[in-house]
């Protein structure tokens, strides 16, 4: 009887923890519902495709506020190609998400996304909208040899600047 007593406080605790992280989660997922990844183009050639591991897609500017982005939601390996026309993230279970290249407004390197805190310039930094939102996508890459990859990035997807707002707008 003495062990009972804590041990079910204990499970009910984590029980209440995991119910809370669901209904989070949920409520996370309702919320992105209306953000969408278009579709692949037909046809897309890309100029080169590399091995990363895809670490998130978070609120612009805001990299521990996830986006629940059907196909980016989770962490996975992925195939990141890049073509003039847009950058496709083919991650293994999950429909090809496509960026279009006029989305994009910088490429960066960066250190910390969500969860994930690396050494300098460990991650690359996708800076782009989706359905109007302002989003960052996370990607680590995973070969040494191929770090190069933001400035293939910034050679073939030409960043824009972004439309400046009316409280932006020089008076």
């Amino acid at each position: 009887m003495d062990r009972v007593v804590p041990g079910v406080i204990v499970a009910l605790v984590l029980a209440a923890l995991l119910a809370l992280m669901w209904f989070a989660w949920r409520r996370r997922t309702r919320r992105d519902a209306a953000l969408d990844v278009p579709e692949v183009p037909e046809p897309y050639v890309p100029v080169t495709s590399i091995d990363v591991l895809y670490v998130a897609t978070t609120e612009g500017g805001r990299p521990l506020e996830r986006l629940a982005v059907r196909g980016l939601g989770f962490r996975a390996r992925a195939v990141l190609s890049i073509a003039p026309a847009g950058l496709v993230l083919a991650i293994p279970g999950e429909r090809p998400a496509f960026i279009p290249a006029e989305t994009v407004t910088a490429v960066a390197t960066a250190n910390v996304a969500i969860d994930r805190v690396v050494e300098s310039d460990g991650l690359v930094r996708i800076s782009w909208a989706i359905s109007g939102v302002a989003c960052d996508s996370f990607v680590r890459i995973l070969d040494a040899d191929q770090r190069t990859v933001v400035a293939d990035l910034q050679r073939v997807i030409v960043p824009r600047s972004p439309v400046p707002t009316e409280s932006e707008s020089p008076s």
